[in-house]
């Protein structure tokens, strides 16, 4: 694999920091808290035509530049926190899902739906795990904004709204007692 290939890839996509990775899986990511960094196995440099490599590299590069792997951390530790609150889980779902969906408007714009498109297919077709090339659970959304519909509406089911409030009285109530029992500890009144 040529390295003057990735790397001019990564030039023109607005690339800082990209690794290539050894391996025979057609993958991209991006990955890195604070100052992410973009990796990409030799593979997608040979596997994939260079209009597709730049809508690949383009679109990680977006997630690059909005430090979406951070702002995942973030929603899913906030989830996991709040493991009482459903709702909770199905934002950080929300927040991922989002993510994937601008980082491929970005890459339309740098490359075009075409090449987003047979990015897609390419890095599926190459036996890609589905969560690499899709991040699982938006695939369907990810068609649709390829092909220009309208994205279907994104509301949480009202069970998860009604357990979630639930468990929001749950956790107060515990919060209060927890407190009135404080209050009551002999030596502290």
């Amino acid at each position: 694999m040529p390295p003057d290939v990735l790397a001019g890839a990564a030039r023109r996509a607005g690339i800082r920091r990209i690794r290539c990775l050894s391996g025979s899986g057609c993958t991209a990511f991006c990955a890195g808290l604070l100052r992410p960094c973009v990796y990409a196995t030799a593979a997608v440099v040979t596997t994939l035509a260079p209009a597709e490599l730049d809508a690949v590299l383009s679109h990680e590069a977006a997630h690059a530049r909005r430090r979406d792997p951070l702002r995942r951390l973030i929603a899913r530790a906030a989830a996991d926190t709040m493991f009482y609150l459903p709702l909770a889980r199905w934002w950080a779902r929300r927040q991922a899902e989002t993510a994937e969906l601008r980082a491929d408007q970005a890459a339309f714009g740098y490359a075009g739906r075409q090449a987003v498109a047979s990015a897609l297919l390419t890095t599926l077709e190459t036996g890609a795990p589905v969560g690499a090339a899709a991040y699982g659970g938006v695939t369907d959304a990810r068609i649709a904004q390829l092909l220009g519909d309208e994205l279907p509406a994104r509301r949480p089911a009202p069970a998860l709204v009604i357990l979630s409030v639930l468990g929001l009285i749950a956790a107060v109530w515990l919060a209060m007692c927890l407190g009135q029992s404080a209050l009551n500890w002999p030596g502290l009144a």
